[in-house]
């Protein structure tokens, strides 16, 4: 008895492939019903390269940082990995709203699969969860204050604002406990819950069949979907849509597997080309640091810094939540038969202005980051450096001398001979800067650059001051030999009495 007919006895493997694979689809299927299968093979990839991260993370404020630079550093291939895990994470994003507009343009929400577009929506739901618990596991400055920022939001939900705030962070701090929930869920919680939507999500699929073109279903259909009339309508018509040779296999699962093969490149290549950011490591002290959260958080971050305080709660709970519940039952209060989006001027209106005020939106949030200096030493700042970086923008600095691609800020004209500092770690020593700084006069009689010295600065400002400036050395300047021009001033001798 040969293995397949073995199986085939017991499980009925004829039958399943009957079911599953050898069954007619409606015909004139676009590429984009090829959607849903990309979002599967990037919730694939998410998975194996998680795995994969898992087994070199510590979930610990001590430790965490730590083993991303190890992973990013010492790992063979960790940076690949992780750089497809990071962008995984946005194309995951892009991909669920791409195929909800899909859905929503085409009406295939309406009957019978209203309880499919709810699982969407839900799925929706748990890929932002997903994105929010991921990025702080890195535990660097970004992960840090936006997730401080993110909680504090939550903490905003009127009655039970503080008891979500203690669930999230673990207690009333962001810390140890913060770390250990997220890394649960995001690793263990939001995983099986999404692997359980998309499973119910194609069991449904499989069940009702693909969504034809949406004129199919609208010639001579009776006004709405409550109608006694309308399933025997769809019935027929659905039927008619499949009278076509098209099927399962091999013409979908083919288009299918292009586009998730394509999909999958594509992380790669972005992978390789950006990789995933690593900031300096969280410090909890530093409150001068400006939280940006992740692209897709972005619009709803933005709105918030628009509305007034006292507006805050409402905005933070109420957009949310009412975006959230019109979504969930948009079946059950459109259930007009009128599929096609070209015959839904109310549908284009919402979806087009929904998709302008994002883009606005996020534009807005990145042109509020304005100029930064950026130290560009491939590597990140320690906490006397962060200090320098700080002072060398808050004594204006950086309005005289250049630093990478940011220019100077200040007028036309001052300080023209300023010198560029991209790569000064590279041409002074800390030690030589310090003093520098200090009393360039010293060092040159014809220098405008004004003095720092005491009472302008203590001298523990100074060095971190210099301790910045020395970690200026260009892009890959840990990979380049400083040549150090140094040279003190001669210092007076004292004459014998």
């Amino acid at each position: 008895m040969s293995i397949y007919k073995w199986l085939n006895e017991r499980v009925d493997l004829d039958g399943m492939y009957t079911g599953l694979l050898d069954r007619k689809v409606p015909s004139g299927l676009s590429w984009a019903h090829t959607l849903g299968s990309a979002t599967l093979a990037v919730f694939v990839v998410q998975a194996l390269t998680g795995i994969a991260l898992a087994m070199y993370y510590a979930p610990s404020p001590d430790h965490a940082y730590d083993s991303v630079r190890y992973i990013q550093t010492a790992v063979i291939s960790g940076p690949l990995v992780r750089g497809i895990h990071h962008w995984g994470a946005s194309a995951m994003v892009v991909l669920v709203v791409a195929h909800m507009i899909r859905v929503f343009t085409m009406g295939a929400y309406k009957y019978p699969r209203e309880a499919n577009w709810m699982l969407g929506v839900v799925l929706f739901i748990l890929t932002m969860a997903f994105g929010f618990t991921g990025y702080l596991l890195p535990w660097d400055q970004k992960a840090y204050w936006a997730t401080q920022v993110g909680t504090n939001i939550a903490g905003t939900t009127p009655v039970i604002g503080d008891m979500l705030v203690k669930l999230l962070r673990g207690g009333s701090q962001l810390g140890a406990g913060t770390l250990t929930r997220f890394y649960a869920m995001h690793v263990l919680l939001f995983p099986m819950l999404i692997a359980g939507v998309i499973g119910l999500h194609m069991v449904l699929v499989i069940r009702q069949g693909i969504a034809p073109k949406p004129k199919l279903l609208e010639d001579g259909s009776p006004l709405t979907t409550s109608d006694a009339q309308y399933p025997a309508y769809y019935q027929a018509q659905y039927k008619a849509a499949k009278r076509g040779d098209q099927r399962f296999w091999p013409d979908v699962i083919a288009k299918d597997a292009a586009v998730a093969v394509l999909t999958i490149l594509v992380l790669v290549l972005l992978a390789k080309t950006f990789g995933a950011g690593l900031e300096a490591p969280a410090d909890p002290s530093d409150s001068s640091y400006k939280p940006l959260p992740e692209w897709y958080f972005l619009p709803f971050f933005q709105l918030l810094k628009l509305v007034p305080g006292s507006l805050e709660s409402v905005v933070a709970v109420g957009i949310p939540g009412a975006g959230i519940l019109a979504l969930l039952f948009l079946p059950f209060y459109d259930r007009k038969s009128t599929r096609s989006f070209r015959h839904r001027p109310w549908a284009m209106a919402i979806l087009g202005t929904l998709m302008v005020s994002c883009a606005l939106l996020i534009g807005a949030a990145y042109r509020d980051i304005g100029p930064v200096v950026e130290p560009d030493t491939g590597r990140p700042l320690t906490s006397a450096e962060r200090a320098g970086r700080a002072l060398f923008k808050g004594q204006g600095c950086n309005s005289c001398h250049q630093v990478g691609a940011n220019k100077p800020t200040g007028k036309a004209g001052d300080l023209p001979d300023a010198p560029d500092l991209t790569e000064v770690g590279l041409r002074h020593t800390g030690v030589w800067m310090h003093s520098f700084m200090e009393d360039p006069l010293r060092f040159h009689k014809n220098s405008k650059m004004p003095a720092f010295g005491p009472p302008i600065l203590s001298h523990q400002e100074i060095e971190e001051l210099s301790r910045y400036m020395s970690s200026l050395r260009g892009k890959n300047g840990d990979a380049k030999q400083p040549q150090f021009v140094d040279t003190f001033p001669e210092t007076p001798k004292h004459k014998e009495p």
